[in-house]
């Protein structure tokens, strides 16, 4: 029975992973430790949420007003400007121990008040609850005129504003801002900026930002300057990455459509049936974490309430995914018939007599090359971030901290693997099969496309993750054209949610590590129980002895 679980190829390539993973992570650390490196875990919020909102609500009714109906949310922001400009000049170890005080990652409390039609903006560190910043909007019809900036009055409110947070007015120097220039990091519309004389790193320089309107200063911001050069080649590397996206979506849509005209040829040929009950978990996955990532919506607001735009995106990207899920239930029909032409079954079927001993054999197989491929992937995170100076900033548009209830976040894992395995795998390979007629480029050409997808993520130079997903693909391809669909499915859906899961464990809560630390063994659970199953109750269950069936 043992030889039919397992395969001394896999359990080889799965040491070799293991080996892999813990021989990064052991000289992760060591050169962290020789080279003195602060401890980035130490940057993970110390402070909830809740005491967050009410140092920003006591803050608020001490320097402006607020009226009883007020409400709160807390949101997690980072300065992906300024920690990208650190990461890539090697700055960041110095920053995180000379500047402590003016953190990268940090709590927003959006506070709205209806009576002044006015939203607030309050940056809280998430370490000690020191107020970092604010701005403070007015709705246009309520909102007053803005103070000249030179007169008498405005300077003097805006030097006690700055002895107030704690600066000495004689350490930083006014600048003089054109129209064009008054745009900054994180600070809309700032007026004035004061630029620190001494406190600087690299090329860049404390400024604090502000903004007067109706005898208070609006807006305040301690922000480092970020230098030009680096604003640009971010630019160019953000273009790159959408060109990069739009090819694979371009590539993609060829795909679905191909997909949409195989199934309307060989219609009576084919069985609408499969891949349907996949198709739906996929879309109940997606549309369920789309509502989870509304707070996260929320961090990419402008002025005003940020509920409004949260909500465009919520429908927008729900409407995007229902069209997806169209795309993935051709991909099943079409890439299941094109490979069933060639002779070749790619999934059993529950009405099979070996589905469940196929279903389990695939989740142990799944688990193995998971492994192995978890350790080629931290392997080619090492090397790029050593020798190829790969670095990530943290988005808070994607993060665990701005979900709704993280615990459901790691579900997306069995999204991914039943959509990306379907489209590139099961009918991509089968598709480029056709076209090229080479076995190599079938498998490397959707491996390329998917890896494109990729390319948004804050990762740079963003070619890197185009190469280490590419290489994934590949890895991915061949397993599935040797154990078929299920194997690398469960594979898929194991590493991600390892990874996931993995992500909980930093929330720090003892129930949260708990649940994220199911995760990781979710994939074999379910799959061993929908094998159980259908031996209880099942075709499976009149097998005494069933072979392996490829």
């Amino acid at each position: 029975m043992l030889k039919r679980y397992f395969e001394s190829s896999l359990l080889k390539l799965a040491l070799i992973g293991i080996l892999l993973y813990v021989s990064v992570a052991l000289g992760s650390l060591w050169l962290q430790h020789a080279r003195n490196e602060p401890d980035l875990g130490s940057q993970q919020p110390s402070v909830t949420k809740q005491a967050a909102a009410e140092a920003a609500v006591r803050f608020v009714r001490e320097r402006f007003s607020l009226s009883p109906d007020y409400r709160t949310s807390t949101l997690f922001q980072s300065h992906t400007e300024r920690s990208g400009y650190l990461q890539k000049e090697q700055l960041l170890d110095d920053y995180l121990k000379r500047f402590a005080d003016y953190p990268i990652d940090y709590f927003e409390v959006e506070i709205n008040d209806p009576a002044s039609r006015t939203t607030y903006y309050i940056d809280v560190n998430f370490t000690n609850l020191h107020i970092l910043g604010w701005n403070a909007y007015t709705s246009p019809s309520a909102k007053q005129q803005t103070v000249a900036s030179g007169s008498a009055d405005t300077r003097a409110l805006i030097e006690q504003t700055i002895k107030e947070q704690g600066y000495s007015i004689g350490e930083f120097t006014r600048l003089e801002q054109t129209p064009q220039d008054r745009r900054s990091e994180g600070v809309w519309g700032a007026e004035i900026i004061y630029e620190s004389i001494d406190k600087k790193i690299g090329e860049s320089t404390l400024q604090l930002q502000l903004a007067v309107a109706g005898g208070k200063v609006v807006s305040f911001h301690p922000a480092f300057s970020i230098p030009a050069s680096f604003a640009e080649w971010q630019e160019k590397q953000n273009d790159n990455a959408s060109f990069m996206t739009r090819i694979s979506m371009g590539v993609s849509l060829i795909m679905a459509v191909a997909a949409f005209i195989i199934v309307i040829r060989y219609r009576k040929e084919i069985t609408f049936r499969r891949g349907l009950f996949m198709t739906f978990v996929f879309l109940a996955i997606y549309i369920g974490n789309n509502f989870n990532m509304v707070p996260a919506f929320r961090t990419m607001h402008s002025e005003g309430p940020s509920q409004w735009e949260a909500m465009f995106n919520l429908w927008f990207l729900n409407v995007f995914i229902a069209l997806m899920a169209v795309s993935v239930y051709f991909s099943f029909l079409s890439g299941r018939y094109m490979w069933q032409r060639l002779g070749w079954v790619t999934w059993p079927v529950w009405k099979d007599a070996t589905f469940g001993h196929q279903m389990a054999v695939a989740t142990s197989r799944g688990y193995l090359l998971c492994l192995f491929i978890l350790g080629i992937q931290q392997s080619l995170f090492f090397v790029a971030g050593e020798y190829f100076d790969v670095w990530a900033v943290n988005d808070p548009s994607d993060s665990v901290l701005n979900m709704a209830a993280p615990a459901f976040f790691p579900l997306m894992a069995w999204a991914a693997a039943i959509s990306e395995e379907a489209v590139y795998r099961l009918f991509g390979i089968a598709f480029f099969m056709k076209l090229t007629r080479n076995r190599f480029a079938a498998v490397l050409l959707p491996s390329m496309i998917w890896a494109l997808s990729h390319t948004q993520y804050p990762i740079y130079p963003v070619y890197t993750r185009f190469i280490e997903v590419t290489i994934i693909g590949i890895i991915f391809g061949y397993a599935f054209l040797k154990y078929g669909f299920l194997t690398v499915m469960l594979a898929h859906a194991a590493m991600d949610s390892i990874l996931m899961g993995l992500s909980l464990l930093d929330l720090g809560s003892t129930a949260i590590t708990a649940v994220g630390l199911f995760y990781i063994v979710l994939p074999a659970l379910i799959g061993w129980a929908v094998a159980w199953l259908h031996r209880t109750i099942g075709p499976g269950r009149r097998i005494v002895s069933p072979e392996l069936n490829g």
